[in-house]
């Protein structure tokens, strides 16, 4: 008989985790910056934070130094902060009527950011806020920064047309949260990735859905989960899901909903979740190697 001994010793556990140290390392997160995320797709947010002309959005996750703008050409991505005493003039998300007035002085500019008014100087200072190229893709706003998103995400394009799962028509923006993380953002992805935490991290959205009907689309540039409606649907496990169990069921008639949920990620950080008549994007923001600032955006 043969002794396979010499052969099972020679292999080796499969390294399927990365070190610890890739989590602290100063020096690593700078690398990360600088090859993964200075290329990657820069999310800004959805069209429907700007639906209207006049509304503007301050991009919370720059400390609002720069906001969407719609204008009645489109979406502009300007600075917002002025060119005469560097304050920030737009808060948080409304409707500036016809122009930007900086609140210290009352430089005036245009929403695509072209100073038009400087009280009190006898001549016109020529600084216009500086505005960025936005690409659109289905309502989805990024900074162009040569990032062919269209390419990244064509296989799942149908998805967010109408009819589609992922489709925005008819939504609105309910309101935007930010969830500051005091870890590294590959842990963040890391657990979203796995489905192995939602039953014992998440007892009401565990009793929603199930992974044991999982679904997986994958790509080079992103991935789809899509799960099923959970055996247990009818007997919510929190109070706040009962209350959500409640408001799906009533507005659906009582009919069950077809599908428990949708979790799309386009790599490294954008997250598209579809639920019952509701729609979240979240991003998340690297702000150091322990620290990461995601933004959800409920729809």
């Amino acid at each position: 008989m043969s002794d396979l001994s010499p052969a099972l010793n020679a292999l080796h556990r499969s390294r399927t985790q990365l070190p610890v140290s890739v989590y602290f390392d100063e020096s690593l997160y700078k690398e990360e910056l600088a090859r993964i995320f200075q290329s990657g797709p820069r999310y800004l947010g959805h069209a429907l934070s700007v639906p209207e002309v006049g509304d503007y959005y301050a991009l919370a996750q720059e400390g609002e130094g720069r906001a969407l703008v719609r204008t009645p050409d489109g979406i502009e991505l300007i600075s917002n902060v002025c060119r005469h005493r560097q304050a920030v003039m737009l808060k948080g998300r409304g409707n500036s009527r016809h122009n930007i007035v900086c609140p210290l002085h009352r430089w005036t500019y245009s929403h695509k950011g072209e100073l038009i008014g400087a009280p009190h100087f006898d001549h016109d200072p020529c600084l216009n806020l500086n505005n960025y190229k936005v690409r659109n893709w289905n309502g989805l706003l990024f900074e162009d920064n040569g990032r062919d998103i269209a390419a990244d995400l064509a296989g799942i394009d149908a998805r967010f047309k109408p009819g589609g799962d992922l489709d925005f028509s008819g939504f609105v923006l309910d309101r935007v949260e930010l969830h500051e993380c005091n870890y590294n953002w590959k842990t963040f992805i890391e657990v979203y990735l796995e489905d192995y935490h939602v039953g014992p991290f998440h007892p009401g959205l565990g009793n929603f859905v199930t992974c044991d009907d999982l679904r997986w689309d994958m790509a080079k540039e992103y991935s789809v989960q899509t799960v099923g409606v959970a055996s247990t649907f009818d007997k919510p496990g929190s109070d706040v899901y009962k209350k959500w169990h409640d408001v799906v069921m009533k507005y659906r008639n009582g009919e069950k909903p077809t599908q428990g949920a949708v979790w799309l990620t386009y790599y490294p950080t954008m997250m598209v979740e579809w639920y019952p008549h509701v729609l979240v994007v979240s991003n998340m923001y690297p702000q150091g190697p322990q620290k990461t600032l995601n933004v959800v955006e409920f729809y």
